[in-house]
Protein backbone atom coordinates (compact mmCIF):
# COMPACT_ATOMS: atom_id res chain seq x y z
CA UNK A 1 0.00 0.00 0.00
CA UNK A 2 3.08 2.54 0.68
CA UNK A 3 4.16 2.51 -2.87
CA UNK A 4 0.37 3.49 -4.31
CA UNK A 5 0.66 6.42 -2.23
CA UNK A 6 3.65 7.65 -3.82
CA UNK A 7 2.48 7.12 -7.19
CA UNK A 8 1.34 10.69 -7.40
CA UNK A 9 5.02 11.34 -6.18
CA UNK A 10 6.66 10.33 -9.18
CA UNK A 11 8.69 13.70 -10.60
CA UNK A 12 11.16 12.38 -12.94
CA UNK A 13 11.58 9.72 -16.25
CA UNK A 14 13.43 7.56 -13.70
CA UNK A 15 11.46 7.31 -10.48
CA UNK A 16 8.98 6.52 -12.94
CA UNK A 17 10.82 3.48 -14.14
CA UNK A 18 12.30 2.61 -10.51
CA UNK A 19 8.49 3.03 -9.50
CA UNK A 20 7.32 0.42 -11.88
CA UNK A 21 10.33 -1.98 -11.44
CA UNK A 22 11.62 -1.43 -14.83
CA UNK A 23 15.42 -0.29 -15.13
CA UNK A 24 16.11 3.13 -16.22
CA UNK A 25 18.45 2.23 -19.20
CA UNK A 26 15.84 -0.29 -20.72
CA UNK A 27 12.94 2.29 -20.49
CA UNK A 28 15.42 4.44 -22.15
CA UNK A 29 16.14 2.20 -24.60
CA UNK A 30 12.43 1.68 -25.24
CA UNK A 31 12.09 5.33 -25.69
CA UNK A 32 14.85 6.24 -27.79
CA UNK A 33 16.60 3.75 -29.33
CA UNK A 34 14.43 1.15 -30.35
CA UNK A 35 11.40 3.50 -30.30
CA UNK A 36 7.82 3.23 -29.13
CA UNK A 37 6.23 2.37 -32.46
CA UNK A 38 8.60 -0.90 -33.10
CA UNK A 39 7.14 -2.99 -30.93
CA UNK A 40 3.75 -2.98 -32.69
CA UNK A 41 2.05 -5.62 -34.76
CA UNK A 42 -0.76 -5.09 -36.41
CA UNK A 43 -3.50 -7.31 -37.15
CA UNK A 44 -7.28 -7.53 -38.23
CA UNK A 45 -9.98 -9.87 -36.32
CA UNK A 46 -13.91 -9.47 -37.50
CA UNK A 47 -16.43 -7.85 -35.88
CA UNK A 48 -19.90 -9.46 -35.25
CA UNK A 49 -21.32 -7.67 -38.62
CA UNK A 50 -18.08 -9.00 -40.45
CA UNK A 51 -16.31 -5.87 -40.62
CA UNK A 52 -12.55 -5.81 -39.60
CA UNK A 53 -11.65 -4.64 -36.09
CA UNK A 54 -8.14 -3.18 -36.51
CA UNK A 55 -5.53 -4.47 -33.32
CA UNK A 56 -2.50 -3.08 -32.56
CA UNK A 57 -0.60 -4.90 -30.13
CA UNK A 58 2.54 -4.32 -28.16
CA UNK A 59 5.62 -7.10 -28.31
CA UNK A 60 8.56 -7.71 -25.88
CA UNK A 61 10.16 -4.81 -23.36
CA UNK A 62 7.20 -2.41 -24.63
CA UNK A 63 3.90 -5.08 -23.44
CA UNK A 64 5.74 -5.90 -20.13
CA UNK A 65 5.73 -2.24 -19.35
CA UNK A 66 2.30 -1.14 -20.30
CA UNK A 67 1.31 -4.30 -18.09
CA UNK A 68 3.00 -2.74 -15.11
CA UNK A 69 1.92 0.49 -15.84
CA UNK A 70 -1.57 -0.71 -15.66
CA UNK A 71 -1.44 -2.28 -12.94
CA UNK A 72 -0.51 0.77 -11.16
CA UNK A 73 -2.68 2.55 -11.94
CA UNK A 74 -5.86 -0.06 -11.54
CA UNK A 75 -4.72 -0.40 -7.87
CA UNK A 76 -4.24 3.57 -7.33
CA UNK A 77 -7.51 4.16 -8.97
CA UNK A 78 -8.97 1.15 -6.17
CA UNK A 79 -6.87 3.35 -3.38
CA UNK A 80 -9.39 6.18 -4.79
CA UNK A 81 -12.15 4.95 -4.60
CA UNK A 82 -11.79 3.13 -1.11
CA UNK A 83 -10.81 6.93 0.04
CA UNK A 84 -7.02 5.93 1.20
CA UNK A 85 -5.71 8.65 -1.54
CA UNK A 86 -7.41 11.97 -0.87
CA UNK A 87 -8.28 14.38 -3.16
CA UNK A 88 -5.42 17.48 -2.75
CA UNK A 89 -8.40 19.49 -1.61
CA UNK A 90 -8.68 17.60 1.16
CA UNK A 91 -12.42 15.86 0.11
CA UNK A 92 -12.34 11.56 0.45
CA UNK A 93 -13.77 11.50 -3.61
CA UNK A 94 -14.19 8.26 -4.75
CA UNK A 95 -14.16 7.88 -8.99
CA UNK A 96 -16.52 6.46 -11.19
CA UNK A 97 -18.21 3.53 -11.18
CA UNK A 98 -20.28 4.00 -14.26
CA UNK A 99 -18.21 1.88 -16.50
CA UNK A 100 -18.45 -1.67 -16.35
CA UNK A 101 -15.88 -2.14 -19.44
CA UNK A 102 -12.03 -3.34 -18.40
CA UNK A 103 -13.22 -3.38 -14.46
CA UNK A 104 -12.20 -6.26 -12.29
CA UNK A 105 -15.98 -7.72 -10.87
CA UNK A 106 -18.25 -6.18 -13.75
CA UNK A 107 -18.72 -7.58 -17.11
CA UNK A 108 -21.50 -6.93 -19.93
CA UNK A 109 -23.72 -8.83 -16.92
CA UNK A 110 -23.22 -6.33 -14.36
CA UNK A 111 -23.85 -3.20 -17.37
CA UNK A 112 -27.21 -5.02 -18.76
CA UNK A 113 -28.70 -6.12 -15.50
CA UNK A 114 -29.35 -2.27 -14.51
CA UNK A 115 -31.33 -2.04 -17.63
CA UNK A 116 -33.62 -4.69 -16.85
CA UNK A 117 -37.21 -5.09 -17.27
CA UNK A 118 -37.29 -0.97 -18.47
CA UNK A 119 -39.81 0.03 -20.79
CA UNK A 120 -37.69 2.31 -22.84
CA UNK A 121 -33.68 1.30 -23.36
CA UNK A 122 -31.47 4.13 -25.38
CA UNK A 123 -28.01 2.27 -27.03
CA UNK A 124 -25.73 5.58 -28.29
CA UNK A 125 -21.87 4.23 -29.43
CA UNK A 126 -19.29 5.83 -29.65
CA UNK A 127 -17.41 6.63 -33.21
CA UNK A 128 -13.82 5.32 -32.84
CA UNK A 129 -13.57 5.37 -29.76
CA UNK A 130 -10.21 4.45 -29.11
CA UNK A 131 -9.16 6.90 -31.61
CA UNK A 132 -10.61 9.87 -29.73
CA UNK A 133 -7.83 9.66 -27.28
CA UNK A 134 -4.83 11.14 -28.85
CA UNK A 135 -1.40 11.66 -27.24
CA UNK A 136 -2.21 15.45 -26.33
CA UNK A 137 -5.31 13.90 -24.17
CA UNK A 138 -3.33 11.72 -22.41
CA UNK A 139 -0.48 13.62 -22.00
CA UNK A 140 -2.98 16.49 -20.54
CA UNK A 141 -4.83 14.24 -18.13
CA UNK A 142 -1.70 13.16 -16.26
CA UNK A 143 -0.45 17.16 -15.76
CA UNK A 144 -3.43 18.44 -14.91
CA UNK A 145 -5.85 15.57 -13.22
CA UNK A 146 -6.10 16.18 -9.58
CA UNK A 147 -5.34 12.91 -8.34
CA UNK A 148 -1.42 13.11 -10.51
CA UNK A 149 -0.81 16.45 -11.67
CA UNK A 150 2.78 14.69 -12.83
CA UNK A 151 5.73 16.95 -14.10
CA UNK A 152 5.65 17.85 -17.88
CA UNK A 153 8.06 15.17 -18.32
CA UNK A 154 7.17 12.59 -16.35
CA UNK A 155 3.00 12.96 -18.14
CA UNK A 156 5.15 12.84 -21.23
CA UNK A 157 6.61 9.89 -21.25
CA UNK A 158 3.27 7.83 -19.98
CA UNK A 159 1.76 9.15 -23.15
CA UNK A 160 4.46 7.91 -25.29
CA UNK A 161 4.56 4.21 -23.27
CA UNK A 162 0.57 3.92 -24.00
CA UNK A 163 0.50 5.71 -27.59
CA UNK A 164 0.88 4.53 -30.89
CA UNK A 165 0.65 6.58 -34.04
CA UNK A 166 -0.62 9.14 -31.79
CA UNK A 167 -3.48 7.19 -30.32
CA UNK A 168 -4.35 4.95 -27.59
CA UNK A 169 -4.10 1.73 -29.40
CA UNK A 170 -6.92 -1.34 -29.50
CA UNK A 171 -4.84 -3.96 -28.11
CA UNK A 172 -2.33 -2.91 -26.21
CA UNK A 173 -2.72 -3.36 -22.00
CA UNK A 174 -2.74 -0.43 -21.00
CA UNK A 175 -5.78 1.30 -23.06
CA UNK A 176 -8.69 0.05 -21.25
CA UNK A 177 -7.89 1.66 -17.81
CA UNK A 178 -6.21 4.48 -19.55
CA UNK A 179 -10.05 5.04 -21.56
CA UNK A 180 -11.85 4.66 -18.08
CA UNK A 181 -9.18 7.09 -16.08
CA UNK A 182 -9.94 9.85 -18.50
CA UNK A 183 -13.34 9.38 -19.26
CA UNK A 184 -14.33 9.73 -15.64
CA UNK A 185 -15.31 13.26 -15.82
CA UNK A 186 -17.35 12.45 -18.83
CA UNK A 187 -19.12 9.63 -16.88
CA UNK A 188 -20.17 12.56 -14.31
CA UNK A 189 -21.34 14.62 -17.13
CA UNK A 190 -23.51 12.31 -18.77
CA UNK A 191 -25.16 11.00 -15.66
CA UNK A 192 -26.10 14.30 -14.76
CA UNK A 193 -28.12 15.05 -18.06
CA UNK A 194 -29.48 11.10 -17.72
CA UNK A 195 -30.55 12.18 -14.45
CA UNK A 196 -32.55 15.53 -15.37
CA UNK A 197 -34.72 12.62 -17.85
CA UNK A 198 -35.36 10.11 -15.12
CA UNK A 199 -32.71 7.87 -17.02
CA UNK A 200 -30.27 5.40 -15.57
CA UNK A 201 -26.91 5.21 -17.18
CA UNK A 202 -23.85 2.99 -17.75
CA UNK A 203 -21.29 2.73 -19.96
CA UNK A 204 -19.34 -0.24 -21.10
CA UNK A 205 -16.39 0.99 -23.35
CA UNK A 206 -17.94 3.09 -26.30
CA UNK A 207 -21.68 1.73 -25.79
CA UNK A 208 -23.90 4.16 -23.70
CA UNK A 209 -26.88 2.47 -22.59
CA UNK A 210 -29.71 4.64 -21.06
CA UNK A 211 -32.96 3.06 -20.16
CA UNK A 212 -36.44 4.36 -18.09
CA UNK A 213 -39.72 3.59 -16.95
CA UNK A 214 -40.83 7.06 -17.67
CA UNK A 215 -43.69 6.85 -20.13
CA UNK A 216 -43.21 11.10 -21.10
CA UNK A 217 -39.72 10.25 -22.12
CA UNK A 218 -40.52 10.00 -26.23
CA UNK A 219 -41.97 13.51 -25.47
CA UNK A 220 -38.19 14.31 -24.15
CA UNK A 221 -36.54 12.08 -26.06
CA UNK A 222 -35.33 14.86 -28.55
CA UNK A 223 -34.09 17.29 -25.91
CA UNK A 224 -32.45 14.79 -24.67
CA UNK A 225 -30.60 13.65 -27.58
CA UNK A 226 -29.32 17.34 -28.35
CA UNK A 227 -28.27 17.79 -24.70
CA UNK A 228 -26.29 14.39 -24.98
CA UNK A 229 -24.76 15.19 -28.46
CA UNK A 230 -23.53 18.89 -27.23
CA UNK A 231 -21.96 16.82 -24.42
CA UNK A 232 -20.31 14.32 -26.07
CA UNK A 233 -18.77 16.60 -28.54
CA UNK A 234 -17.47 18.63 -25.82
CA UNK A 235 -15.94 15.46 -24.65
CA UNK A 236 -13.81 15.38 -27.81
CA UNK A 237 -16.40 12.00 -29.14
CA UNK A 238 -18.86 11.60 -31.86
CA UNK A 239 -22.02 9.40 -32.04
CA UNK A 240 -22.47 6.89 -34.71
CA UNK A 241 -26.07 7.23 -35.10
CA UNK A 242 -26.36 4.00 -37.40
CA UNK A 243 -25.54 2.04 -34.11
CA UNK A 244 -27.58 4.39 -32.22
CA UNK A 245 -31.26 3.04 -31.16
CA UNK A 246 -34.44 2.96 -28.93
CA UNK A 247 -35.72 -0.17 -28.27
CA UNK A 248 -39.20 -0.53 -26.81
CA UNK A 249 -40.81 -3.20 -24.19
CA UNK A 250 -42.64 -4.70 -26.49
CA UNK A 251 -39.83 -5.75 -28.41
CA UNK A 252 -36.79 -7.51 -27.76
CA UNK A 253 -34.53 -5.21 -26.24
CA UNK A 254 -30.63 -5.78 -25.97
CA UNK A 255 -27.53 -4.69 -24.28
CA UNK A 256 -24.53 -5.12 -24.72
CA UNK A 257 -25.21 -8.63 -26.34
CA UNK A 258 -27.65 -9.46 -23.79
CA UNK A 259 -31.82 -9.90 -24.01
CA UNK A 260 -33.25 -7.68 -21.03
CA UNK A 261 -36.32 -7.80 -21.48
CA UNK A 262 -37.32 -9.80 -18.05
CA UNK A 263 -34.74 -11.54 -16.87
CA UNK A 264 -30.98 -11.88 -18.76
CA UNK A 265 -30.33 -13.90 -21.84
CA UNK A 266 -28.70 -15.17 -24.70
CA UNK A 267 -30.51 -14.42 -28.29
CA UNK A 268 -31.26 -17.92 -29.24
CA UNK A 269 -29.92 -17.49 -32.72
CA UNK A 270 -26.55 -17.21 -30.29
CA UNK A 271 -27.26 -20.63 -28.88
CA UNK A 272 -28.68 -22.25 -32.24
CA UNK A 273 -25.54 -21.65 -33.76
CA UNK A 274 -23.59 -22.09 -30.81
CA UNK A 275 -24.97 -26.13 -30.61
CA UNK A 276 -25.14 -26.06 -35.14
CA UNK A 277 -21.10 -25.02 -34.75
CA UNK A 278 -20.86 -28.17 -31.83
CA UNK A 279 -22.76 -30.43 -34.02
CA UNK A 280 -20.49 -29.63 -37.19
CA UNK A 281 -16.91 -30.32 -34.50
CA UNK A 282 -18.63 -33.65 -33.42
CA UNK A 283 -19.70 -34.77 -36.60
CA UNK A 284 -16.57 -33.57 -39.25
CA UNK A 285 -13.89 -32.35 -36.38
CA UNK A 286 -14.46 -28.71 -37.59
CA UNK A 287 -16.76 -26.41 -37.70
CA UNK A 288 -16.74 -22.46 -39.11
CA UNK A 289 -17.12 -19.11 -37.09
CA UNK A 290 -17.60 -15.55 -38.76
CA UNK A 291 -16.68 -17.65 -42.00
CA UNK A 292 -13.83 -18.96 -40.81
CA UNK A 293 -12.78 -22.31 -39.75
CA UNK A 294 -13.03 -22.29 -35.71
CA UNK A 295 -10.92 -23.12 -32.86
CA UNK A 296 -11.87 -24.81 -30.06
CA UNK A 297 -10.93 -22.02 -27.56
CA UNK A 298 -13.57 -19.89 -29.60
CA UNK A 299 -16.54 -22.58 -29.30
CA UNK A 300 -16.30 -23.32 -25.42
CA UNK A 301 -15.59 -19.44 -25.41
CA UNK A 302 -19.52 -19.26 -26.71
CA UNK A 303 -20.77 -22.19 -24.25
CA UNK A 304 -18.88 -20.45 -21.30
CA UNK A 305 -20.70 -17.50 -21.88
CA UNK A 306 -24.17 -18.91 -22.27
CA UNK A 307 -23.43 -21.07 -18.86
CA UNK A 308 -22.46 -17.78 -17.17
CA UNK A 309 -25.52 -16.55 -18.41
CA UNK A 310 -27.85 -19.11 -16.48
CA UNK A 311 -25.66 -19.43 -13.37
CA UNK A 312 -26.47 -15.85 -12.99
CA UNK A 313 -30.22 -16.57 -12.98
CA UNK A 314 -30.17 -19.34 -11.15
CA UNK A 315 -28.58 -17.92 -8.60
CA UNK A 316 -31.12 -14.89 -8.63
CA UNK A 317 -34.07 -17.35 -8.62
CA UNK A 318 -33.37 -20.76 -6.30
CA UNK A 319 -29.55 -19.32 -4.63
CA UNK A 320 -28.02 -23.28 -4.75
CA UNK A 321 -25.38 -23.92 -2.41
CA UNK A 322 -22.34 -23.80 -4.01
CA UNK A 323 -21.72 -27.63 -2.20
CA UNK A 324 -25.08 -29.40 -3.55
CA UNK A 325 -23.25 -30.38 -7.10
CA UNK A 326 -24.84 -33.57 -7.39
CA UNK A 327 -28.33 -31.90 -7.48
CA UNK A 328 -27.06 -29.55 -9.66
CA UNK A 329 -25.81 -31.78 -12.13
CA UNK A 330 -28.83 -33.69 -12.31
CA UNK A 331 -31.12 -30.57 -13.09
CA UNK A 332 -28.60 -29.40 -15.76
CA UNK A 333 -31.14 -27.72 -18.21
CA UNK A 334 -30.41 -28.43 -22.06
CA UNK A 335 -28.43 -25.60 -22.85
CA UNK A 336 -25.52 -26.75 -19.62
CA UNK A 337 -26.15 -30.47 -20.92
CA UNK A 338 -24.67 -28.97 -24.31
CA UNK A 339 -21.63 -27.34 -22.67
CA UNK A 340 -21.09 -30.71 -20.53
CA UNK A 341 -21.14 -32.50 -24.20
CA UNK A 342 -18.24 -29.97 -25.39
CA UNK A 343 -16.19 -30.46 -22.39
CA UNK A 344 -16.48 -34.40 -22.78
CA UNK A 345 -15.32 -33.80 -26.07
CA UNK A 346 -12.58 -31.06 -25.49
CA UNK A 347 -10.79 -33.33 -22.85
CA UNK A 348 -11.72 -36.78 -23.50
CA UNK A 349 -11.91 -36.85 -27.48
CA UNK A 350 -10.11 -33.75 -28.83
CA UNK A 351 -6.77 -33.65 -26.10
CA UNK A 352 -3.53 -34.15 -28.19
CA UNK A 353 -1.86 -36.12 -25.20
CA UNK A 354 -2.80 -38.48 -23.22
CA UNK A 355 -5.12 -37.33 -20.24
CA UNK A 356 -4.24 -38.23 -16.40
CA UNK A 357 -6.73 -38.25 -13.82
CA UNK A 358 -6.06 -38.81 -10.09
CA UNK A 359 -8.11 -39.35 -6.61
CA UNK A 360 -6.75 -36.12 -5.80
CA UNK A 361 -4.77 -32.75 -6.33
CA UNK A 362 -1.95 -33.33 -4.38
CA UNK A 363 -1.60 -36.65 -6.02
CA UNK A 364 -0.56 -34.91 -9.58
CA UNK A 365 1.55 -32.50 -7.73
CA UNK A 366 3.65 -35.75 -6.66
CA UNK A 367 3.39 -37.16 -9.82
CA UNK A 368 4.88 -34.26 -11.30
CA UNK A 369 7.71 -33.85 -8.53
CA UNK A 370 8.92 -37.56 -9.17
CA UNK A 371 8.47 -37.15 -13.23
CA UNK A 372 10.86 -34.20 -13.00
CA UNK A 373 13.03 -36.12 -10.78
CA UNK A 374 12.83 -39.66 -13.26
CA UNK A 375 12.78 -37.83 -16.67
CA UNK A 376 16.17 -39.38 -17.98
CA UNK A 377 13.96 -42.95 -17.29
CA UNK A 378 11.24 -41.51 -18.51
CA UNK A 379 11.83 -39.27 -21.96
CA UNK A 380 8.33 -40.84 -23.39
CA UNK A 381 6.34 -39.20 -20.56
CA UNK A 382 8.27 -36.14 -19.81
CA UNK A 383 11.54 -34.18 -21.82
CA UNK A 384 13.53 -31.30 -20.12
CA UNK A 385 14.41 -28.01 -22.88
CA UNK A 386 18.02 -26.27 -23.10
CA UNK A 387 16.32 -23.61 -20.60
CA UNK A 388 16.01 -25.87 -17.78
CA UNK A 389 11.99 -25.84 -17.97
CA UNK A 390 10.46 -28.92 -18.13
CA UNK A 391 7.97 -30.49 -20.86
CA UNK A 392 5.45 -32.93 -20.02
CA UNK A 393 4.26 -35.43 -22.71
CA UNK A 394 0.50 -36.24 -20.74
CA UNK A 395 -1.40 -33.70 -18.87
CA UNK A 396 -2.80 -34.02 -15.89
CA UNK A 397 -6.82 -32.96 -15.67
CA UNK A 398 -7.38 -30.39 -13.39
CA UNK A 399 -10.22 -30.00 -11.21
CA UNK A 400 -11.58 -26.97 -11.59
CA UNK A 401 -15.29 -26.20 -9.95
CA UNK A 402 -16.95 -25.95 -13.26
CA UNK A 403 -15.43 -29.42 -13.99
CA UNK A 404 -17.10 -30.54 -11.00
CA UNK A 405 -20.23 -28.53 -12.00
CA UNK A 406 -20.60 -30.52 -14.72
CA UNK A 407 -19.25 -33.84 -14.01
CA UNK A 408 -19.86 -34.12 -10.12
CA UNK A 409 -16.45 -34.34 -9.14
CA UNK A 410 -15.64 -34.22 -5.37
CA UNK A 411 -12.57 -32.84 -4.54
CA UNK A 412 -11.04 -35.81 -3.21
CA UNK A 413 -11.18 -39.84 -2.76
CA UNK A 414 -11.62 -42.77 -5.25
CA UNK A 415 -15.67 -43.04 -5.12
CA UNK A 416 -14.92 -39.26 -7.26
CA UNK A 417 -13.44 -41.75 -9.61
CA UNK A 418 -16.53 -44.18 -9.61
CA UNK A 419 -18.96 -41.14 -10.35
CA UNK A 420 -16.79 -39.79 -13.17
CA UNK A 421 -16.60 -42.82 -14.75
CA UNK A 422 -20.82 -43.15 -13.97
CA UNK A 423 -21.03 -39.89 -15.47
CA UNK A 424 -18.99 -39.95 -18.27
CA UNK A 425 -19.89 -43.51 -20.05
CA UNK A 426 -23.51 -44.53 -18.83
Amino acid sequence: MTIILKFNDISTRGELADFLNVPRGKLTHVLYVEKVDSYYESFEIPKKNGEPRHINAPTGDLKSIQKKLALALWEYQESIRSGEVLSPFGKNEKTSKLSHAFEKKKSIITNAVIHRNKRFVYNVDLENFFDSFHFGRVRGYFAKNRYFQFPNEVATVIAQLVCHNGCLPQGAPSSPIMTNLICQIFDYRILKIAKKYKLDYTRYADDLTFSTNNKVFLDEQEAFHEELFREVKSAGFSINNKKSRLQYKDSKQKVTGLVVNRKLSVDRKYCRDTRAMAHALYANGSFMIDGQKGTLKQLEGRFAFIYQLDKYNNKLECKPEPSDFQRLCRSLNSREKQYQKFLFYKYFHANDKPLVITEGKTDTTYLKAALKNLYQEYPYLISKKDDGEFSFNVSFLRRSDRFRYFFYLSPEGADSMTKLYDNLFY
